[in-house]
């Protein structure tokens, strides 16, 4: 008889409470902690983790609304530009994300906007 080796990622993925920055007025005041890519349908796409400080959020954690404590940790789907405003920012840095609407951009989809501040 083998060993049983247990699914350590069954249910599909081990994610902290997701914070809905998405939404107007949504901000988050974080310590970045680390970002990793995960597979979506549409493609892999970057996670980020902070340290929670303050925030006006909704957090959601297996489709219930929960509210993390300061210091716990969150994780935050990046959309595109987000994403690419994160890129600068390093581990270990505090950082506020504003939600600051979304904005024609030529052809598609209005694209979200984000103020993003390092302290």
């Amino acid at each position: 008889m083998g060993r049983a080796i247990p699914d350590e990622n069954g249910g599909g993925g081990d994610f902290n409470p997701t914070a809905m920055l998405r939404e107007t007025g949504a901000m988050l005041k974080g310590i970045l902690v680390g970002k990793r890519d995960v597979k979506t349908q549409y493609g892999a796409k970057p996670v980020y983790t902070f340290k929670v400080l303050d925030a006006s959020c909704k957090f959601m954690a297996n489709k219930a609304e929960v509210q993390p404590a300061e210091g716990d940790t969150v994780d935050a789907f990046a959309p595109t530009r987000l994403a690419r405003q994160l890129a600068h920012v390093n581990a270990g840095e505090t950082v506020t994300i504003t939600y600051a609407g979304q904005k024609k951009v030529g052809r598609g989809n209005p694209a979200h906007i984000f103020t993003v501040e390092v302290a």
